[in-house]
């Protein structure tokens, strides 16, 4: 009778095995998903940024160079297509541009304070900014109020009889 029983616990132990190999595979891979779901998307947040398309600079005709008088400072209405998900649209735009010689000077209407739109004075030859007062000088720099900075610089070259401004 002990032969029967050790061949019966042989029998017994060797069916456990097989089962016991199959159920520590199946945990595994459901842990392996569990941690999956878990790594890949935050490895998907944090290098998400680098993977982004970068939005393309482009050169913007704003102007005949005989309509901006040496001396003057004005504000020109711009138009430009942008890539807005899968559809092109126009999206509209200002710069301030002046003129000194032949050197042209492009500057965004924008305060750096809070966002309103400055606005040129000529009679003070300086930009204002009607929400909170900042005041900039011809140049864009900054004179006084609440501003941080002074006003942003947008590149510009003149050719072939038109000004053009470097928007991103």
């Amino acid at each position: 009778m002990s032969a029967d029983v050790s061949e019966h616990e042989d029998d017994t132990g060797s069916e456990n095995v097989p089962r016991r190999r199959v159920m520590a595979w199946l945990v595994g891979i459901i842990n392996a998903g569990v941690i999956g779901a878990v790594v890949a998307p935050t490895i998907g947040f944090a290098i998400g940024p680098l993977l982004e398309k970068k939005p393309r600079a482009q050169w913007l005709e704003i102007l005949d160079e005989g309509e901006l008088k040496n001396g003057e400072t004005r504000s020109v209405v711009y138009e430009a297509e942008v890539q807005d998900g899968y559809m092109l649209s126009k999206q509209r735009g200002s710069v301030y541009l002046h003129r000194d010689g032949t050197q042209v000077e492009a500057f965004d209407p924008t305060c750096p304070h809070l966002g309103c739109h400055v606005q040129w004075q000529p009679a003070r030859n300086e930009y204002v900014c009607p929400c909170h007062g900042g005041v900039f000088d011809a140049e864009g720099n900054r004179v006084s109020g609440p501003p941080p900075r002074g006003l942003s610089r947008i590149a510009t070259r003149v050719e072939n009889g038109k000004i053009w401004i470097h928007k991103v």
